[in-house]
């Protein structure tokens, strides 16, 4: 029997194994899929991809700090109030600072909420996609392979990316932040309400992403994580969070047909 595993300039190249049994040269043109890379991925029959990174690059179209100016310039219009000078000019993250007026300014949340959702949307947009993302993605589809989508930035800029690159009808759901719910600023809750969505536990899910932070919470929860340089985090940072590392999509892809 031939199993077909590559091929090269259109010719399948094979060679016998010590038990007899032929098999197909790996096309040298293709990464190789380390054994502990396929064991991560044969363990779960779902995929949770972080948008930011994985998928999008969305941290370079959104700048470094343009939502903390625009929610400080936000609250610098409006009547004065007193609050913590570092929640005023938004130095803890939007995310924190977000909590803070939702708790204790909820009309300027809901407005600090919008412009923050807006500058999401435009980033998410204009972000290019990652290399080989498509092919991710149909390779997902043609091993059964439901897809999620995670993230911490507002679930509309998440869904309109997606349809604006016709790439809506291979995610089977998406949890992102909705409104003033920051519960998705917890990568492990962003995680398990993806896996609900998906209708498995956390255990049968993969999380791909190039955050330690976020593969270090999918592990404390039991999913199968899987670090991605994308350009986030190094390599040795997404290594220590013990989940196995591949140095992109293609390699992932490869895993995931073989």
């Amino acid at each position: 029997m031939i199993l077909q595993v590559g091929r090269i300039h259109g010719t399948t190249h094979s060679v016998p194994r010590s038990d007899g049994v032929v098999m197909a040269d790996v096309d040298p043109g293709q990464p190789r899929v380390r054994p502990h890379v396929g064991r991560a991925v044969n363990r779960a029959r779902r995929v949770l991809l972080d948008f930011d990174g994985v998928m999008f690059n969305v941290r370079d179209s959104l700048g470094h700090d343009r939502r903390e100016q625009a929610v400080a310039a936000l609250l610098a219009n409006r009547d004065y109030r007193p609050r913590p000078v570092p929640i005023t000019f938004a130095w803890f993250g939007v995310h924190q600072t977000l909590a803070f007026l939702a708790e204790r300014e909820p009309d300027h949340a809901i407005e600090a909420e919008v412009v923050i959702s807006t500058l999401e949307l435009d980033a998410a947009l204009t972000a290019c996609p990652a290399p080989g993302l498509q092919q991710l993605l149909a390779a997902c589809t043609a091993s059964g392979r439901d897809v999620a989508v995670i993230s911490d930035l507002s679930e509309s800029a998440v869904l309109a990316t997606l349809q604006a690159h016709g790439m809506s009808g291979r995610i089977a759901a998406v949890a992102a932040r909705q409104g003033l719910d920051l519960s998705a600023c917890d990568a492990s809750r962003t995680a398990e309400r993806a896996a609900g969505l998906l209708g498995v536990g956390v255990a049968n899910c993969l999380v791909v992403s190039g955050k330690a932070g976020v593969l270090t919470a999918a592990h404390r929860i039991g999913a199968n994580g899987l670090g991605c340089e994308c350009g986030r985090d190094r390599r040795k940072h997404l290594a220590q969070t013990k989940a196995p590392v591949v140095s992109g999509l293609v390699t992932l892809t490869q895993a995931l047909l073989s």
